[in-house]
């Protein structure tokens, strides 16, 4: 490699002018190997100013694997320029490993292309472009959609992205895309189509407004994760059918507003996380969120919020009752809000899910006098309450009524658990300590609907385990 002749060719030369002797102190004499190290732990911009320490020093930086060029932390964009345009020029032919660009493209794409094209030509591997202020559709060097080098690329572009004509990343493993905008169907889909290697994508604020389909179908591609952040389209649009196709995914992970349709075909995913954010068009996001659902029949893992299947149960709770089991589900989490144990979307959904084992609420869990029922049953049973729930986990919990009564409720239910963790809030007062262990006893001796399960209830400075067999509480276990 072009970077360890270079290292070769500094260690070979007498440093500050004469060779190092036992006991010196002196910066210039340190090796070459352990400039480097040093070197390696600093911003590139710190590492810059290191040349000021030695002669042996001043072009050291040029020839570190890893460069990171971010504008705003220059004091003029001159010397940042300049930093950029001397690092490239210094390390001669030596590869890059890693390169991260951040700046504003006002007026000097040209000049931008020309450092990207450079970086490309020194078999980058990972690169990353961070261009907010881009005048107009951008179009990047053609040599960096062919490099056979790159493992991972993210761009973060917020403007009209153009493709070229050929698109073929040999060695891309991991994609990220963060407010790029689509400017037809064949751009997005020469893109997906030219990374036959991918495992994993990432897309954020991507905008696809212009776009009607596109299919992704990428062997190998194990993660997918999509964020919409705060995107909005204009009114009037349905946004773009997104079909992931012919894979198997190990994770994927959705947080929107559903503002386009995501569809599996032939396609699934062992764990998933669905977060809906709330909006006005809850029809539309209840109906595209139960078809990514359907989509995802054998998922094991699933991390949702309650509040789905409220919105789904308000507008299309025939969809909800007609979709198919979720047999392979054995953990179902719920997160973002506390859940209501009475919603009738959440019962339906249960319903679904006949073999599920390990249930969590993160964020606790309530049930409201006006949804309790006079024999405290959930009606109609979920299945898995009677077969297969062995675990429950309930955190963030505050000892109120309404979480008392879900608790009873849930204990009274689960016919087959083992397990009942119920955690409490974190940040309590010295007074509400004394309350948790008055209220801990109180959970222990709720009626259970399993003669095996065990409740345990953390306090912090002793631990309630109720006995299976007994049904009193063990202290300070």
């Amino acid at each position: 490699m072009a970077t360890s002749s270079q290292i070769v060719q500094y260690k070979k030369q007498k440093l500050g002018g004469g060779e190092m002797k036992r006991g010196s102190k002196s910066l210039r004499d340190l090796p070459v190997d352990v400039i480097l190290k040093i070197l390696s732990f600093l911003p590139t911009k710190d590492a810059i100013r290191t040349t000021i320490l030695s002669t042996s020093w001043e072009s050291m930086w040029t020839i570190l694997p890893s460069l990171t060029f971010i504008e705003w932390k220059f004091e003029k964009r001159d010397l940042f320029m300049n930093a950029v345009e001397r690092a490239l020029m210094l390390r001669g032919r030596a590869d890059i490993k890693e390169f991260t660009l951040s700046c504003e493209v006002v007026g000097d794409a040209i000049r931008v292309n020309t450092w990207i094209y450079a970086v490309v030509q020194r078999n980058v591997e990972v690169l990353s472009l961070v261009l907010p202020k881009f005048i107009g559709p951008i179009s990047l060097p053609r040599s960096l959609f062919t490099s056979t080098k790159l493992k991972v690329l993210l761009l973060n572009l917020r403007c009209i992205f153009r493709v070229p004509s050929t698109i073929c990343f040999t060695s891309l493993r991991r994609l990220t895309l963060s407010s790029v905008v689509f400017s037809d169907y064949n751009s997005a889909q020469k893109l997906f189509s030219g990374c036959p290697v991918l495992e994993e994508i990432f897309l954020y604020r991507c905008n696809w407004e212009n776009i009607n389909l596109v299919i992704i179908s990428a062997p190998k591609l194990l993660r997918f994760t999509i964020d919409e952040g705060d995107l909005t389209y204009v009114r009037g649009s349905n946004g773009c059918h997104i079909m992931i196709a012919g894979v198997t995914l190990a994770y994927f992970s959705y947080m929107g507003q559903f503002l386009d349709e995501y569809l599996f075909y032939n396609s699934s995913a062992h764990e998933a996380v669905i977060f809906p954010k709330s909006t006005k068009r809850v029809r539309q996001l209840s109906e595209r969120l139960c078809k990514l659902l359907v989509g995802l029949p054998s998922m094991k893992h699933l991390t949702i919020s309650h509040t789905s299947f409220e919105m789904i149960q308000s507008k299309t709770s025939e969809l909800l009752g007609h979709m198919r089991s979720f047999t392979n589900l054995t953990t179902l989490v719920f997160g973002h809000v506390v859940v209501d144990l009475g919603c009738k979307g959440l019962s339906t959904f249960l319903q679904k899910c006949p073999c599920l084992k390990y249930l969590v609420f993160c964020e606790g869990i309530v049930l409201y006098s006006d949804d309790a029922k006079d024999d405290g049953m959930l009606e109609p049973l979920p299945p898995c309450f009677l077969s297969s729930l062995e675990e429950i986990d309930v955190l963030e919990f505050c000892g109120l009524e309404d979480e008392l009564r879900a608790i009873k409720v849930l204990l009274k239910c689960a016919r087959v658990v083992k397990k009942v963790n119920i955690n409490w809030r974190s940040g309590m007062s010295y007074l509400e300590l004394e309350l948790m262990k008055d209220l801990s006893k109180r959970l222990l001796n709720f009626p259970k609907g399993s003669k095996k399960c065990q409740v345990v209830c953390p306090c912090p400075s002793s631990v309630f385990v109720s006995s299976p067999i007994l049904g009193w509480p063990n202290v300070n276990l």
